[in-house]
């Protein structure tokens, strides 16, 4: 006797391994969340532009997939760095000491 297999669907898999990205805003409590129509990191930081350009006052917004953290962005008009800040030495090892 035959075991019968369910198979996924498309619209499964997309689901569970879905980019999003979520706009903070400033002195606002709300969060937009946004899904994106992407298949890799590379085409999800770029569909991430078009949502910096229609949310022009926004502190950050944050790239996932899934729960996976990608990258965020700051908007530097607010005072935020263009580029990411490294991390001192020292800090991730007092960080895992915690």
């Amino acid at each position: 006797m035959k075991v019968p297999v369910r198979l996924k669907r498309q619209s499964e898999e997309n689901a569970v391994n879905s980019y999003f990205c979520i706009v903070n805003t400033p002195g606002i409590p709300a969060r937009e969340i946004r899904v994106l129509n992407a298949r890799d990191d590379a085409s999800a930081i770029e569909a991430l532009h078009a949502v910096e350009a229609a949310w022009i006052g926004f502190d950050t917004i944050c790239l996932y997939q899934g729960e996976r953290f990608i990258t965020v962005l700051s908007n530097s008009a607010l005072g935020f760095p263009i580029n990411p800040l490294t991390v001192p030495r020292g800090v991730e090892t007092l960080n895992q000491a915690a």
